[in-house]
C-alpha cells in the first residue's frame, strides 16, 4: 500500500506520486499507462503559479515511474497551458475530459479558472483536484471536485488569529476585485476580523492586471492601520510592495506570495513582509516527525535539482498528485468512480498537511496546515508565533 511504500521511499529522499484510469473508458486492468491531465497557467500573469506546479508534477512523475508505478503501471501526464485565462482553462479541461482514457485531472492554480470547470467535472464524472484554493468545492456539493490547497477562509482565519495574538487593533485590506481568490479572501478576512475585534479601516478592490497602485497606497497611508493585508496573485502584489516601501505600515501577504518569484522582484521592499503560507514553506524549521519527513521527501530532491528550496506552488503541485496516488491505492483500482469514492474518504498526510476529506468536506485542511512566515534576508523565516504552534498544533 501507498503509506508503507512512502515510508521506504522517503528514506531515499523520493516521494512516489501518481494517478489513475477511468471507469468510463480505460480498463482498471492491464499494463498500459495510467493517464491524468493537468491544466495550469504556464503563460500569462499567473505563470509563476503554474511554473511551480509543472516542475513539481514532473519531478513526482519521474519518481513514481522509476519506483515501478502505481498498481503496476506507469503514469502518463498531459500538461496543458490555460494562459491565465478562464475560458481557455475550461476549453483545455473539456478537451481532456472528452478523452475517456484520462482518469483524473489536476485543475488550474488560477482560482476562477478551477471554479469554472466544476460543472464539467460533475458532468463528466471525472475526479478533479484543484491546484488553486477553490472555496466552491469545499462543501462537497460537487461530488467530483476537490480542493488540494487550503482555501481562502482557512488562510484568512490563520492570519487574523496571528494579528489578534500580536495585538493588532486596525487593519487595511486591498484585494483583487475580479478574481474569486481575492474576493473570497477579503470576505473571509472581514468576517474573522469582526469576530476578533479588529477594526477594518480600509477595504478596497484593485485590478490584478494594474501597474500603478499609488491611489490605493495613498489611502492606506492616510488610514494609518496597524497592518495592510493584500489578497492577490501575480505581479500586482510585487508592485504594491515596492510602492509601500518606507511607509512604516506593516505589510501582510498571503500564500500566493510565498515564493522567490515574489521575493526576488520585490527586492529590498519585501524585507519584513509577513505572510501566511503552506506549512511546507518553512519545512526546514519544522520539528522532527512524520510531517517533516514527508516534506523532506519532496523538498530534498527538488533542492538537489534546482539549487533552492521549493516555493509554495511546487508543494501544491506535489500535494495534488499525492492525493490522487493515495486515492488510487486506497481504491485498489484506476476506476474513476472508485477513485472518487476513495478521495471522499481520504485521510492522508501530504507535504502541505493532513487532508481529511468527507462527503461534506472536499477541502480537507484546517489552520494547523498554515504557517506565518516573514521575509528575512531574502528567505522565508518562521515567526515565533508559528514556531510555538509547531510544538503543540502540527499535522501528523
Amino acid at each position: 500500500m501507498f503509506k508503507s511504500r512512502l515510508a521506504v521511499i522517503a528514506m531515499a529522499g523520493v516521494l512516489s506520486l501518481t494517478a489513475c484510469s477511468s471507469s468510463s473508458g480505460a480498463s482498471t486492468e492491464g499494463s498500459g499507462p495510467i493517464k491524468i491531465g493537468v491544466v495550469i497557467p504556464l503563460t500569462g500573469f499567473l505563470s509563476p503559479l503554474g511554473a511551480g506546479d509543472k516542475a513539481a508534477i514532473e519531478q513526482e512523475v519521474e519518481a513514481i515511474n522509476e519506483a515501478g508505478g502505481v498498481l503496476g503501471r506507469d503514469l502518463e501526464v498531459t500538461i496543458k497551458d490555460d494562459k491565465s485565462d478562464v475560458p481557455q482553462s475550461v476549453t483545455e479541461y473539456n478537451q481532456l475530459a472528452a478523452d475517456r482514457s484520462y482518469s483524473a485531472i489536476l485543475s488550474s492554480s488560477f482560482v476562477s479558472a478551477s471554479t469554472a470547470v466544476g460543472p464539467s467535472a460533475e458532468s463528466n464524472k471525472l475526479p478533479t483536484v484543484a491546484l488553486g484554493p477553490v472555496s466552491a468545492f469545499a462543501d462537497g456539493s460537487n461530488p467530483y471536485a476537490f480542493t488540494g490547497v487550503a482555501i481562502p477562509e482557512v488562510y484568512a482565519q490563520a492570519m487574523v488569529d496571528y494579528l489578534a495574538d500580536q495585538g493588532y487593533e486596525t487593519l487595511a485590506i486591498g484585494y483583487v476585485g475580479d478574481d474569486l481568490y481575492g474576493k473570497t479572501g477579503n470576505e473571509a478576512t472581514l468576517a474573522a476580523a469582526k469576530e476578533a475585534g479588529i477594526d477594518v479601516v480600509l477595504d478596497e478592490a484593485f485590478d490584478q492586471t494594474g501597474t500603478d497602485f499609488s491611489p490605493l497606497v495613498s489611502k492606506v497611508k492616510a488610514a494609518a492601520p496597524d497592518g495592510f493585508l493584500v489578497w492577490g496573485a501575480g505581479p500586482a502584489p510585487v508592485i504594491i510592495t515596492k510602492q509601500m516601501e518606507g511607509s512604516g505600515i506593516p505589510l501582510l501577504m498571503t500564500g500566493a506570495q510565498a515564493s522567490q518569484l515574489y521575493v526576488e522582484p520585490a527586492g529590498s521592499a519585501a524585507e519584513g513582509v509577513t505572510m501566511t503560507s503552506s506549512i511546507a514553506v518553512p519545512g526546514r524549521e519544522l520539528p522532527a516527525g512524520p510531517l517533516k519527513d514527508v516534506v523532506g521527501a519532496f523538498a530534498d530532491p527538488w533542492v538537489e535539482a534546482n539549487g533552492s528550496y521549493p516555493p509554495q506552488f511546487a508543494f501544491d503541485g506535489a500535494t495534488g498528485v499525492h492525493l490522487l496516488v493515495a486515492a488510487i491505492e486506497k481504491a485498489g483500482s484506476a476506476d474513476r468512480e472508485k477513485v472518487r469514492d476513495a478521495l471522499e474518504d481520504l485521510d492522508e498526510l501530504t507535504p502541505t498537511g493532513r487532508f481529511t476529506f468527507s462527503s461534506d468536506d472536499h477541502a480537507g485542511l484546517d489552520t494547523d496546515a498554515v504557517a506565518i512566515v516573514t521575509v528575512t534576508d531574502g528567505d522565508f523565516k518562521t515567526t515565533e508565533y508559528s514556531l510555538a504552534r509547531f510544538q503543540t498544533d502540527l499535522p501528523s
